[in-house]
This record gives structure tokens, C-alpha cells and sequence, in this order.
């Protein structure tokens, strides 16, 4: 068998069991964030952005489409809240740094405010080829 098909056996049982997970209701957080995973109605993205920047207040939207997340590079203020939309009909993550969101499907979101300056890289756990970095400045 070809590495390629062992790799795409890979992907569709990964698949598969994160749809176990969110259909079980598994992942979900005890602790106080200030996360949310609850169903948002889907933000509009911005076609083929890799960075962008936002003041502080006004919340900042990564959607998650096509198995990858959109803009892959934010830049935002301290304070800005920052939330994450997953447009994709597979569950997704945020997971990296402080970002610990639990799986949510098709029109489910996770927010996050961060309180330092710093730099956030961050991956979906259930499709590791996805990444993205938040750039948070003072």
C-alpha cells in the first residue's frame, strides 16, 4: 500500500473520530476563559488574506474553511477580543499557547481576549496541517 493511502486512511479516521467526539459532546471545558463554543451564524471571510491588523474593541473574526484557517496571520491589539467561526461541515479546534477551545462543528465559534503582547501559534488538533499565528501587540 502507498504512503498516500495510508495517509488518506489517516485523514478519514481522524475524521471520523473527531465527529465521535463532537456528536458526544466530548472536549468541553471546566475552567473559566473566556472562551465560548456555542453556535454563531457564519462571518464572511477575507479571500486570500495572510495578515491583517485590528485596534483594540471591535472583534476580530478567523473563520475556518476548506480545512484551513482565514487570515493565517492576525495582528491585534491587547484587549481585542478575537473570535474563531467554523464555516467547514467537519468540527474543528483552536489549540496552542493560551487557545485551548474544544471541538465545534459547522457554525460553532470559540473566543478568546488576549491580556498580553505576544506572539500565538496555533493549529487545529483534529487537522494538523492547519495553522495560523496571532501577532498581539500593546
Amino acid at each position: 500500500m502507498t504512503s498516500s493511502h495510508i495517509h488518506m486512511k489517516r485523514i478519514g479516521l481522524l475524521l471520523l473520530a473527531g465527529l465521535a467526539l463532537a456528536a458526544a459532546g466530548c472536549g468541553s471545558s471546566s475552567s473559566s476563559s473566556s472562551s465560548s463554543s456555542t453556535p454563531a451564524a457564519p462571518a464572511s471571510s477575507t479571500a486570500n488574506s495572510t495578515a491583517s491588523s485590528s485596534g483594540a474593541g471591535k472583534t476580530v473574526t478567523i473563520t475556518m474553511k476548506n480545512i484551513q484557517f482565514n487570515p493565517t496571520s492576525q495582528t491585534v491589539k491587547v484587549g481585542t477580543p478575537v473570535k474563531w467561526v467554523n464555516e467547514d461541515t467537519v468540527p474543528h479546534n483552536v489549540q496552542g499557547g493560551p487557545l485551548h477551545s474544544s471541538t465545534f462543528g459547522e457554525g460553532g465559534s470559540y473566543e478568546f481576549t488576549p491580556k498580553t503582547a505576544g506572539t500565538i501559534t496555533y493549529v487545529c488538533t483534529i487537522h494538523p496541517n492547519m495553522k495560523a499565528t496571532l501577532k498581539v501587540t500593546s
